[in-house]
């Protein structure tokens, strides 16, 4: 879906262009996570001394993922404690 107010921008990622269309309001933040896959790309490239791309977007990949499921998990905890809570003081009131 092309917003009214969408944007075209290119990001740079493992030394190619990649082309985009997205809200204007989403243009630097998507700008600031291409910038921090390329870094984590570059970081495991070097630490695993790999030249394969594709690999080093798996991994990313995977890293990515794996955290975005453990931030999930954590704010989940959070809210099951918070009705904890809230069921304990409805119960005391």
């Amino acid at each position: 879906m092309i917003l009214d107010d969408s944007k075209g921008i290119s990001i740079e990622i493992m030394g190619k262009q990649h082309q985009f269309t997205c809200s204007v309001e989403q243009a630097e933040d998507l700008h600031q996570a291409a910038n921090n896959l390329a870094v984590m790309c570059a970081d495991i490239k070097q630490n695993t001394s790999s030249t394969n791309t594709e690999r080093a977007l798996l991994v990313a990949s995977i890293n990515l993922s794996y955290s975005l499921l453990m931030a999930n998990n954590k704010i989940e905890d959070y809210q099951l404690g918070q009705n904890a809570l809230i069921s304990t003081l409805k119960s005391a009131l």
